[in-house]
């Protein structure tokens, strides 16, 4: 960055302090995740989005190169064996 500009990455803060658990994703998020990961030929991506208090769910953005080791051990999900089974081309 340039001189005198100081940054700061929020995303490092506000996720220290936030906790996670496993949901129920509408049926109508992942009718539309999956048309979005046909439409683009992915196999894999990370997709953010924001859930209100009422349950509305906004779509942030889909990260084909994303991260999840850390909601991985956030969640107790097995998202490694998970990929590694659609590499390998085991049903789910």
């Amino acid at each position: 960055m340039g001189q005198g500009i100081i940054t700061t990455d929020l995303r490092a803060a506000a996720m220290a302090s936030l906790t996670y658990r496993v949901g129920k994703t509408p049926p109508l998020v992942v009718e539309g995740v999956r048309r979005y990961m046909d439409r683009l030929s992915l196999r894999f991506a990370a997709f953010d989005f924001v859930v209100s208090p009422c349950g509305e769910w906004t779509f942030l953005e889909a990260n084909p190169c994303g991260q999840w080791d850390w909601i991985e051990h956030a969640t107790g999900l097995p998202i490694a064996n998970a990929i590694a089974d659609e590499l390998r081309g085991v049903p789910a």
